[in-house]
């Protein structure tokens, strides 16, 4: 019996369509992806640094971000805020004191920075631990609290982009910060709360925990923070060092407190006669 044809031609490829949902030629104007724009932050007329973040909400992350940052100390020393459009992206300018510029430009960056971590860029570590200290004891917020509020992260999730929920006591969402950075999203929680003069009593974070997350929430001394998932060993040491209540809340799966102090125990209720 004679052996079958030999086919030199080899087997044509899977189609696209047929592992992938081929979006190729998708025109730009119709991706419903994260909005992403340089945006400059400058202290009268002098840039300080320019960070890729979502064009929206710029006073509070720009507030939030020179607090943070360590350029003010508080919001009475900002007389303005000035926003214009540039080229590619957008600029943010508070108006300060000139001896305020003065000081923040002794440790400015001196390169852009990127939005997944808003430290890249720096010359040497003393910024990152500017403004540590040891928060006020006060316990974490009760699991249930935090479940209320993963409960609220998850409902107002948004495509691609961090969320930072700041939480009332009880759970309920007081101030809300989303970028395409977690840096940024948080920085946007904390200027609100500049802007409206109270911090929220945690703040909840669809990521992971780094040092410059820690270093930001003792400045603006808020207790407790709250992530999803792990938390880098640079970022425990110092939370521990702090004081923070520093919680992984493992995707949702269970809550696990890694520094900070005990959670405040739930009232006995009086046994019945």
């Amino acid at each position: 019996m004679s052996s079958p044809a030999l086919s030199l031609t080899p087997p044509a490829p899977p189609s696209a369509s047929t592992d992938y949902d081929d979006r190729r030629e998708t025109p730009l104007r119709d991706w419903q992806g994260p909005q992403e724009r340089p945006i400059t932050l400058l202290l009268n007329d002098t840039a300080m640094v320019s960070v890729l973040a979502t064009p929206e909400s710029l006073e509070p992350l720009a507030l939030g971000h020179a607090f943070t940052a360590g350029w003010i100390d508080s919001i009475d020393q900002v007389h303005g805020v000035r926003l214009a459009r540039l080229r590619h992206g957008l600029s943010v300018a508070l108006t300060v004191a000139p001896s305020v510029v003065a000081r923040a430009e002794a440790a400015r960056r001196p390169a852009a920075s990127v939005s997944s971590c808003g430290a890249c860029g720096m010359a040497d570590e003393a910024p990152l631990m500017a403004g540590l200290r040891r928060l006020e004891a006060r316990p974490p917020l009760p699991g249930e609290a935090l479940r209320r509020g993963l409960g609220e992260l998850e409902a107002r999730a948004r495509r691609g982009q961090h969320g930072a929920l700041g939480l009332g006591g009880g759970g309920q969402v007081v101030r809300e910060g989303w970028d395409i950075g977690r840096h940024n999203a948080l920085d946007r929680v904390i200027g609100e709360g500049l802007r409206r003069g109270r911090m929220p009593d945690a703040v909840l974070l669809s990521s992971r925990c780094s040092l410059e997350l820690v270093q930001k929430m003792v400045r603006a001394g808020i207790a407790t923070l709250a992530t999803l998932s792990h938390p880098s060993a640079m970022a425990v040491e110092v939370a521990r060092a702090c004081g923070l209540n520093l919680v992984c809340c493992h995707r949702g799966r269970r809550l696990e407190l890694i520094s900070g102090h005990a959670p405040a125990q739930a009232p006995r209720q009086a046994p019945r006669a």
